[in-house]
C-alpha cells in the first residue's frame, strides 16, 4: 500500500501507538498527514464532520480503540466498547468507501484465539471485516514495569509482542509491503518474562492462572502467531 506522498488520515493518534506511528509517517516524503482527536473525529458516529467530507484522504489507519480490556469486560462499559470497535470501524469503512480510501485496521494478536469471554476481543474481531488490510500484534510501552511501575508479570505467557517503538516501525514496513489481508506483526516468540526482563531483571513473576481471577477472563496464554513480517 503506498504511503509515501499520500494523504493519509490516522485516527487514535494521542494513543500508546498512535504517537509512536505519527512521526514515522509524517517524516515520509510527500506525505499530508492528519491526526483528528476523538472530539473532532467520533467514529461512533456515521455524520461526518464538513471537514472530514471535503479531505479525501488515500489511506485510513484506524488505530482509534477502547484498549482497556478488563474494564471492557464490565457491564456498564460494554456497549461503549462495541460502539468505538466494532460501529467504529464500520463508520471508518463507510467513509473509506465514499471517498475512496483503503482501511487499514489494527486489530489484536487476541484475535489468534479469540475467547468469547473477553469482550474487547470480539468487538475488535467484528471491526477486522471492515478493514481492506487488518494488522495483528502487539505492543507495551517501554517503562511498563520498574521500579515506579509495575513489578510482576503473569507467566508463562507466549508472545510476539514487542515494545510499541519497535512494534510501529514495523507496522508502517508492512502497510508498505502489503496491500491485503490479515497480516501479522511481532518479533521474535518470547514470554512477557522475557520482554519484561529486558529492561527491569528484577521482575517478579505471578502465575497466569491468576490472572483470571484479578481480570474476570481467562488471559490468553499464548498469543504467538505465524507473523508476515
Amino acid at each position: 500500500m503506498k504511503l509515501i506522498g499520500s494523504r493519509i488520515l490516522l485516527t487514535g493518534g494521542s494513543g500508546r501507538l498512535g504517537k509512536h506511528l505519527i512521526p514515522l509517517i509524517a517524516n515520509m516524503e510527500g506525505v499530508e498527514l492528519s491526526t483528528p482527536s476523538s472530539k473532532d473525529l467520533d467514529v461512533r458516529s456515521n455524520e461526518y464532520p464538513n471537514w472530514l467530507m471535503a479531505w479525501h484522504p488515500q489511506v485510513i489507519i484506524h488505530a482509534g480503540a477502547y484498549t482497556n480490556v478488563p474494564a471492557a469486560n464490565t457491564e456498564p462499559e460494554r456497549n461503549l466498547v462495541h460502539e468505538i470497535n466494532t460501529v467504529g470501524a464500520k463508520n471508518i469503512r463507510d467513509y473509506a468507501n465514499t471517498v475512496g480510501a483503503k482501511v487499514v485496521y489494527i486489530s489484536t494478536d487476541y484475535a489468534e484465539n479469540p475467547d468469547e469471554k473477553n469482550w474487547y476481543t470480539t468487538t475488535k474481531l467484528a471491526g477486522e471485516k471492515y478493514g481492506h488490510m487488518v494488522i495483528r500484534t502487539s505492543f507495551k510501552d517501554r517503562g511498563t514495569w520498574g521500579e515506579n511501575a509495575l513489578k510482576k508479570v503473569f507467566h508463562p505467557v507466549y508472545t510476539n509482542a514487542d515494545w510499541t517503538d519497535v512494534i510501529a516501525a514495523k507496522i508502517v514496513a508492512a502497510i508498505e509491503k502489503f496491500d491485503t489481508g490479515i497480516i501479522r506483526v511481532g518479533t521474535e516468540p518470547k514470554t512477557l518474562l522475557d520482554l519484561a526482563s529486558q529492561e527491569y531483571p528484577e521482575v517478579e513473576s505471578i502465575p497466569v492462572e491468576e490472572a483470571d481471577k484479578l481480570l474476570g477472563y481467562d488471559y490468553p496464554r499464548d498469543c504467538r502467531m505465524n507473523l508476515s513480517i
